[in-house]
Parts: structure tokens; sequence; C-alpha cells
């Protein structure tokens, strides 16, 4: 495994994503991924590309910005939904 993969989150118990980031980020970092990885698999009523997924996507959106090298290193994870939120942020930052 990578520096910078990390183990699929079952949406039940949190991961602590690093990334190579510093303490603050990885804690946002990990807070974001860990919810969208809950309401994917706990919560999924139909809103998770209207609203849920963008929630998160925004959110990301905003830490791939103040971090340039993060996006690549989530796009390294082996985890679905992780990998599909990070695709979503991107399309969002080309907006």
């Amino acid at each position: 495994m990578s520096n910078w993969e990390q183990p699929n989150n079952d949406g039940w118990t949190d991961v602590e994503y690093e990334f190579g980031l510093d303490e603050e980020g990885a804690k946002r970092v990990s807070h974001i991924l860990n919810e969208a990885c809950h309401v994917f698999f706990y919560h999924a009523d139909g809103n998770w590309n209207d609203s849920y997924k963008e929630k998160y996507a925004s959110e990301l959106a905003k830490e791939f910005q103040k971090y340039p090298d993060l996006s690549s290193r989530v796009l390294r994870s082996n985890d679905r939904v992780v990998k599909m939120v990070a695709f979503r942020a991107l399309e969002i930052l080309k907006e």
C-alpha cells in the first residue's frame, strides 16, 4: 500500500485519511470522506447524486484548492465512494 492508499471505508467505521496533509487538513478531509461514505452506504434514499454527493464533493473541492497535490493522492484510493466524490470535486473546480 502506498503512502496515500487508505483502507476501504465501509461507512460505519471512520478511516483516518492522511494523504500527507497537516493534522488539521487531514481531520477536515477525513470528516468529509467518512461522512460521504456513511451517507452513501447507510442513508441511500435516492438523493445521493442530487444533493449528498454535491455537498461532499464541494467541500472536498475546497480542500483540493488548499492542497494542490491532494487530488492526485485521493484518486489513488481503491475506495469507490472516495474516488466518486473526488472526481466530482474535480468537475466542480472546472465549472
